[in-house]
């Protein structure tokens, strides 16, 4: 095959809290995992964190999220319930926001319809690990699936654009710098984030 599949295994998907406290971050941090694994997508687009939307339009996003899970040629992609074991962290107060960065386990499965071609697998397992930043990376040849288990990090923020409420955005290198400076992604101690992976059979 000579076509150029692309894969985004973080989305960049938020959802809404009730106030600013580490009770609701808790609360709702199930309630968030819910929403990813159903793919509820009108869910995904009230809930994100708007100032998004400046760099990707809504229905961009939208799209973009349908063809990822539901529109790929030669392959699917199924995120999987795992148990998220979220960390959170200390709720900080920067400037006019507050910002709380939470890890947590994310799965899923990539359903091939043919099999890579042996020579192939390291290449690919080798490629997800270093794109995911996780060593959990599983090819079942006799299933033709990869199995993906890695920790993915969300910045949940509240100000006034989200009236001072809870919006979660999963963190992303690209993303990141062009809604907040700086300054935010060094007190919050950001460092590299699992991005996308690209699949390129031959």
């Amino acid at each position: 095959m000579k076509k150029l599949l692309y894969i985004v295994a973080v989305l960049f998907i938020s959802f809404q809290g009730f106030s600013q406290d580490a009770a609701s971050l808790k609360a709702n941090a199930q309630k968030y995992y819910d929403i990813t694994v159903k793919l509820d997508y009108t869910m995904m687009m009230e809930m994100i964190y708007p100032k998004l939307f400046d760099i990707v339009p809504k229905e961009t996003m939208l799209t973009t999220l349908k063809k990822t899970f539901e529109e790929n040629e030669g392959f699917k992609v199924k995120l999987m319930p795992v148990a998220p074991n979220f960390v959170f962290g200390d709720i900080k107060k920067i400037g006019n926001q507050s910002f709380s960065v939470i890890n947590h386990d994310t799965a899923f499965k990539i359903i091939w319809d043919e099999p890579i071609p042996t020579e192939e697998i390291q290449s690919y397992i080798d490629s997800f690990k270093a794109t995911m930043n996780t060593q959990d990376v599983v090819y079942d040849a006799p299933n033709k699936t990869m199995d993906i288990k890695a920790r993915s990090k969300l910045i949940a923020v509240a100000d006034e654009t989200t009236n001072k409420e809870w919006k979660y955005l999963t963190y992303s290198d690209q993303i990141f710098p062009m809604i907040f400076n700086e300054k935010i992604k060094t007190e919050l101690g950001l460092g590299p984030a699992a991005g996308e992976a690209v699949i390129q059979k031959k």
